[in-house]
C-alpha cells in the first residue's frame, strides 16, 4: 500500500508528514528508522503523523530519526499548521501534543506565529542529581566553555549554553556526549548560544534523538528563554539560525516563534 506524505521544512528542520485522521497507520520504530535515512529513504529530523483530537483542532504525533516517540516539535507545529491554513477557512489553528497544547496563527505575509504556554520549570523527571542548580551546570569537562547550562522545559527537555562564540564548539564532537550524559534520565536537547547583542541570538542546535540539525522550534525558544531570564535579551528577538532567522518573542506566559514554513515535495512511501 502507498501512503501520500507531505516533506516540508521550517529553516531547514524537516519533516514527513502523514494525514492519519481517517486511517489508523502505525509505524514500527525500526520502520521510521529506515524512512529517515537521507540515502536509502526519505530523509527527515522528525516523522509526524497527523491523528484527531478530542481538544484541539488537530493531534499531531511525533517521532524522531532515531524512531522514538517525541513530546514536542516547535518547527513541526507550525509545518502543520501551514498545511491546515491551506484547507480550513481560519487563520488560527490548536494542536495537540503529548506535552502541550499549541495555537499557530497565520500572518497575513504567510509567517505563522506558533504560541505555547511555558510549561512548569521543574526537572525530576529529567536529572538524577535532585539537588543540582538547574541554571548551571557544568560540563567544562567536555569543553571549558560549557560551564554554566541551563535547563529548560519546552514540553521537552533542553539545555542552554551561553558562550563567547558559537564556531568553537563543535557539536558533531559534543552534542552526543551531553545529550547522553549519566545527569539526564532520558537524554536532552542541546543548545548552543551567542549573545550578538540583546535584540539578536545566535544559536546551534542538537536534538535528542536527532543529532545535529538547522533548526529547532522548542530549541529556538529554550534559547530564548534562557537568555531572557537572565536578562540577557529583550522580550522580542531575533534568532539567527544556520539557514536563516526567526522572531521570538514572550508576554506573560506566553512564548511565541514567529517563521515561514517551505513546503519541499509531495510523495508517497510503500507501506507494508
Amino acid at each position: 500500500m502507498n501512503i501520500p506524505f507531505v516533506k516540508m521544512h521550517a529553516n531547514g528542520n524537516d519533516f514527513v508528514i502523514i494525514d492519519n485522521r481517517t486511517k489508523n497507520f502505525l509505524f514500527k520504530e525500526s520502520q521510521i528508522l529506515l524512512l529517515s535515512n537521507r540515502n536509502t529513504g526519505i530523509g527527515f529530523d522528525q516523522f509526524i503523523l497527523l491523528e484527531n483530537s478530542k481538544v484541539s483542532d488537530i493531534l499531531m504525533k511525533i517521532y524522531n530519526s532515531d524512531g522514538k516517540e517525541a513530546k514536542m516539535c516547535g518547527n513541526a507545529a507550525t509545518c502543520v499548521a501551514s498545511l491546515l491554513f491551506a484547507s480550513k477557512n481560519s487563520n488560527s489553528i490548536s494542536i495537540e501534543t503529548i506535552s502541550a497544547k499549541i495555537t499557530a496563527n497565520l500572518n497575513k505575509n504567510g509567517a505563522v506565529n506558533t504560541t505555547i504556554e511555558l510549561p512548569s520549570q521543574t526537572f525530576l523527571n529529567v536529572v538524577r542529581d535532585k539537588n543540582i542548580d538547574s541554571k548551571k551546570i557544568n560540563f567544562s569537562k567536555i569543553h571549558p566553555s560549557l560551564h554554566s547550562g541551563i535547563l529548560v522545559n519546552m514540553g521537552n527537555p533542553h539545555i542552554v549554553f551561553i558562550v563567547n562564540n558559537l564556531e568553537q564548539i563543535d557539536l558533531l564532537k559534543y552534542g552526543k556526549k551531553i545529550e547522553r550524559n549519566n545527569l539526564f534520565i532520558d537524554g536532552i536537547n542541546v543548545e548552543i548560544v551567542e549573545l550578538v547583542n540583546k535584540k539578536k541570538l545566535k544559536v546551534k542546535f542538537w536534538e535528542r534523538g536527532a543529532g545535529l540539525t538547522l533548526s529547532c522550534g522548542s530549541g529556538i525558544l529554550s534559547s530564548f528563554y534562557a537568555c531572557y531570564i537572565k536578562s540577557l535579551c529583550e522580550k522580542e528577538t531575533e534568532i539567527m539560525i544556520p539557514l536563516g532567522k526567526v522572531n521570538t518573542s514572550i508576554s506573560g506566559t506566553e512564548l511565541t516563534i514567529t517563521s515561514t514554513p517551505q513546503v519541499s515535495f509531495l510523495g508517497e512511501l510503500n507501506y507494508e
